[in-house]
């Protein structure tokens, strides 16, 4: 009878940590070492990052991911989707990130001085992937107290990430050959644009897949979130901050 208890208990124990890791779980990305942002190498600092549609093709040898870029225009074009209403979701995607952080985006129409440049891929492979470059300056030491927070899954203190480095470029590549669509329907083998988008920005600007489900971060596709969740918002403040206007 007491083992029934205990066993109960502890079922009920998983239960609240799981939904407690649900909502307060996340990670940062890090490259090389360290975490990454775009601005300062400072955490809770904002930022302005320039983004760019590809417009001609253009090849990144030295990058892991979206090494070979077509013209944006060469996804439109094969999925049909309407030019107009792929634009307007793709600034609602830069949008959600910038409406809850230090972040502010800015289009210009030359991908080559863009931060973040967007295109198809050249190689087409998986679904959509992103590319993070890095400055080459020094990486800004932080304090112990300065590293992770919530309920992360960061390495411990001495053997993990020591500290931050900016972000130079960043490349993200959609799939022109799979299907593509805008809005969720419930089937979960065509992925909605902005969803994607949004999930490929947060790599951009410094934000890994999270430790649990639960998270537009979450590393498999879902329709259960239409918009950031708590989890990735507070991921995306810790680097950024507030941005209160």
């Amino acid at each position: 009878m007491m083992l029934g208890r205990f066993a109960a208990a502890m079922i009920f124990l998983a239960a609240m940590m799981n939904t407690m890791c649900q909502a307060d779980d996340h990670r940062l990305l890090v490259l090389e070492g360290s975490w990454v942002k775009w601005g300062k190498p400072q955490w809770g600092s904002g930022a302005i990052v320039s983004f760019a549609f590809a417009s001609h093709p253009q090849t990144s040898p030295s990058a892991r991911n979206c090494s070979s870029l077509l013209p944006f225009d060469e996804l439109v074009r094969r999925t049909g989707l309407p030019q107009r209403q792929v634009w307007s979701e793709a600034a609602m995607a830069f949008a959600s990130w910038a409406q809850v952080t230090g972040l502010t985006f800015v289009e210009t129409k030359d991908p080559a001085r863009a931060d973040i440049v967007i295109g198809a891929q050249g190689n087409p492979t998986g679904r959509a992937f992103t590319n993070v470059e890095l400055d080459a300056g020094p990486v800004a030491q932080t304090a112990a107290t300065e590293r992770g927070f919530a309920i992360s899954a960061e390495p411990p203190r001495g053997t993990g990430p020591q500290g931050l480095r900016s972000i130079r470029k960043a490349l993200i590549c959609f799939n022109p050959l799979t299907r593509w669509k805008i809005g969720f329907d419930g089937k979960l083998d065509v992925y909605d644009l902005r969803y994607t988008l949004t999930h490929e920005i947060g790599h951009a600007i410094g934000l890994d897949h999270p430790g649990v489900a639960g998270a537009l971060m979450d590393f498999r596709y879902d329709e259960k979130h239409k918009s950031l969740t708590k989890g990735d918002v507070e991921a995306a403040q810790r680097l950024y901050g507030t941005g209160a206007r």
